[in-house]
């Protein structure tokens, strides 16, 4: 089972860049939070639209309630969207590293990007590690 440990970032997150793109071709990378309290990936309206995607893409979905428990407008599409994580080597250099996999995002008026579970957690593994230091965690598939 292939396994990697990617240490926490510099604001103590566990923060990992991802290189996502529409099933047109358009892609981007983001870096997202590794998030096991979200039950899916969120992204921002502004990544839908470097997507590629028009807001006749974007269909309004229900509320998506927040961490502090708010209430906000959402959007999702039927569009797939392909993920794969990106592993920095000793250069600092951004490679790609597992599987490709489908992702299903909801869409956020203003967000920053967090990986979760209904797509992100279906196809690694992850462990977290807070009480050592550096704090890491670890994805396997």
């Amino acid at each position: 089972m292939p396994q990697w440990k990617f240490p926490y970032d510099r604001d103590g997150v566990p923060s990992l860049d991802m290189r996502v793109q529409t099933r047109r071709g358009s892609q981007i990378e983001l870096s997202g939070t590794v998030d096991s309290g979200a039950s899916s990936t969120v992204l921002s309206l502004e990544h839908a639209d470097e997507l590629g995607f028009a807001p006749t893409d974007l269909r309004t979905d229900s509320e998506a309630v927040i961490a502090d428990g708010s209430k906000v407008r959402c959007w999702t599409t039927s569009t797939p969207i392909r993920a794969q994580v990106l592993r920095p080597s000793p250069d600092g250099e951004l490679h790609p590293w597992g599987p490709v996999f489908a992702v299903r995002p909801v869409f956020l008026e203003h967000a920053s990007p967090l990986w979760g579970q209904a797509d992100f957690f279906a196809v690694f593994g992850v462990m977290f590690w807070r009480n050592i230091a550096p704090p890491q965690f670890e994805l396997s598939y």
